[in-house]
């Protein structure tokens, strides 16, 4: 571990009660004394990130935003376990921590890699987590202790490019990234349903315009008559672990079908990562793997994170041959269901924007994608390779839909029927 004492100045010097100072030059004395130190330090190994377990959790609890999902100790856990590199390939941690007064205030949960004989320093999480951000509480949380922080990871990695993705507009990394006068090289919008006053799923489906509900109870007829509808929510099993495993090689081939390619999806560590969180293995993340069926079969699958506060939908897939019954909306319908009796406020959907999540969305959130070039060869990776990655994507997306399904079923494997 490498270390850095940064020293900020409150002016607040008021603490337990409204004493007034004796003299004016007592008064300026106490509001210009220096906080407490904040001490940064550089974790760059799993059992130097395991030993903050406790303080990791601590620090959570008290400064987590609804969006903290993905910044919880537990999800970070299996993040290593499956994406961690081995010291020679892979991105390696580069956390950095603060404390002051021997407290954890700050985690800042970094990786770097080599990419393209760059060092590269990107969000841990990537490409499961969905949001990145840092957890800071009080002195920490300022602009200024926020970007001290952020020149000491630079230094430490001796990174020449970051990019870090998926940046909510009310997250505490935006003011940073703002003030650092990062680049945005992408930008979509989460919607989300705003289920803070509602008690009851009538209520909220009362909210609903008269046509959904309609087409709810035409879509459940149609489904009844292929046989016995259920529904499952399974976490903390190995039945789970099935099920979440089935989901993402179900979405992997859906995307393939349509001529999409998703690199995440394609990597095995995906499916892995899923299906061990969706276990658990005595480090539950939120993780649960849901399921509409149709004769004991799934018809619908989606896999979600929930917090005290949020539930956030995943990855959400639906077998073909169900499509014309509307599956998928009436999976979600039970998920916001299940998100209002379990006293959860807010159903997050995730990016990126589609109709089908509009239809239920009470408003939406801006996530953006940031840049910043770190030294000279970094500005020629973010004016030259990000550009054209995304000029490629473009034109893949661009391409007859028959030949992008050829392309994307490169990658999906064959999968055998699962039960839930």
């Amino acid at each position: 571990m490498t270390q850095l004492a940064l020293r900020d100045h409150a002016i607040d010097d008021i603490v337990g009660g409204p004493v007034a100072p004796a003299t004016m030059a007592d008064r300026f004395a106490r509001s210009a004394a220096p906080a407490a130190p904040i001490n940064l330090e550089l974790v760059s190994t799993f059992a130097a990130f395991e030993t903050l377990e406790d303080e990791w959790n601590a620090l959570h609890r008290e400064t987590a935003r609804r969006a903290h999902a993905f910044q919880s100790f537990n999800w970070c856990w299996h993040w290593c376990r499956h994406y961690l590199g081995d010291g020679t390939a892979g991105p390696s941690l580069a956390i950095v921590t603060g404390r002051q007064a021997g407290r954890l205030v700050l985690v800042m949960p970094l990786v770097t890699q080599r990419k393209a004989g760059l060092a590269e320093l990107t969000w841990l999480g990537e490409p499961v987590s969905q949001y990145g951000d840092v957890l800071a509480s009080g002195d920490a949380a300022t602009v200024r202790s926020l970007e001290a922080a952020w020149r000491f990871a630079v230094s430490r990695t001796r990174a020449d490019v970051a990019n870090l993705r998926r940046v909510r507009e009310d997250s505490t990394a935006f003011a940073l990234l703002a003030h650092l006068g990062a680049s945005v090289t992408a930008a979509e919008e989460a919607p989300f349903l705003d289920l803070s006053k509602d008690t009851s799923f009538a209520g909220w489906e009362e909210r609903r315009q008269p046509r959904a509900r309609k087409n709810r109870r035409r879509h459940e007829r149609r489904l009844a008559d292929e046989g016995e509808i259920g529904f499952c929510a399974l976490s903390g099993s190995d039945e789970a672990a099935l099920l979440a495993r089935h989901a993402v090689r179900l979405k992997r081939e859906s995307l393939a079908g349509k001529g999409a390619i998703s690199l995440a999806l394609a990597d095995e560590r995906f499916e892995r990562f899923f299906s061990n969180a969706a276990h658990g293995f005595d480090r539950p993340a939120g993780v649960s793997a849901l399921a509409l069926t149709s004769n004991g079969m799934p018809a619908a699958l989606k896999i979600m994170i929930e917090t005290d506060d949020t539930a956030f939908l995943h990855v959400a897939v639906f077998e073909p041959k169900y499509e014309k019954h509307g599956v998928g909306s009436l999976l979600l319908e039970r998920l916001v269901e299940r998100t209002i009796l379990s006293g959860r406020s807010q159903l997050d959907l995730l990016p990126p924007r589609h109709t089908y999540k509009l239809d239920f969305a009470d408003g939406i959130v801006t996530v953006r994608d940031y840049a910043i070039a770190l030294s000279a060869k970094g500005w020629l990776y973010t004016q030259g390779f990000l550009r054209v990655r995304r000029r490629i994507k473009s034109a893949i997306e661009a391409l007859p839909k028959p030949l992008r399904r050829v392309i994307g079923k490169l990658a999906s494997p064959r999968r055998e029927p699962v039960s839930p």
